[in-house]
């Protein structure tokens, strides 16, 4: 079942059709053949650092992804999460994925989110924040830097 309204833009297919390799002066972390990541427009709890995998083809949800893509998307998930312990001394790693309005899904094309995490941090009680353009760069190019 699709939920995407008639005629949607999907921003992240708009993404997935720039990116040969990461720009150095972008949100961009990764990239491969089949999927990207990237450090999204808004974090939560003040927990910096997050990232999302996305599929480089669309896919609307989990229910319409093949299974051989949740290989690539394991792939960047660890990789992302070891950059992350590395690059930012965070002492765990969440990820979270929604589907369907009634799972929160607010984009309709695939991404997992990858999550730094402290103790005690209060990831899910804390509230979204809109990153500057220039901190989502920076988060990025750290992660880059620490990318295995």
């Amino acid at each position: 079942m699709k939920h995407a309204p008639p005629g949607y833009d999907c921003p992240f297919c708009g993404i997935a059709n720039t990116l040969p390799s990461p720009a150095l002066a972008s949100a961009v972390v990764l990239v491969d053949a089949h999927v990207f990541a990237l450090v999204p427009t808004h974090h939560y709890a003040g927990i910096q650092g997050n990232c999302l995998v996305i599929p480089r083809a669309h896919y609307e949800n989990v229910l319409d992804m093949p299974d051989a893509l949740g290989v690539d998307v394991f792939r960047a998930t660890r990789r992302l999460a070891t950059a992350m312990r590395s690059a930012f001394g965070c002492e765990g790693i969440s990820t979270r994925q929604h589907n369907g309005p009634a799972g929160n899904q607010d984009v309709w094309h695939y991404h997992l989110h990858v999550f730094p995490r402290y103790t005690n941090d209060e990831l899910h009680a804390g509230p979204k924040a809109r990153y500057t353009p220039e901190a989502r760069i920076a988060l990025a190019a750290r992660l880059r830097a620490a990318l295995p």
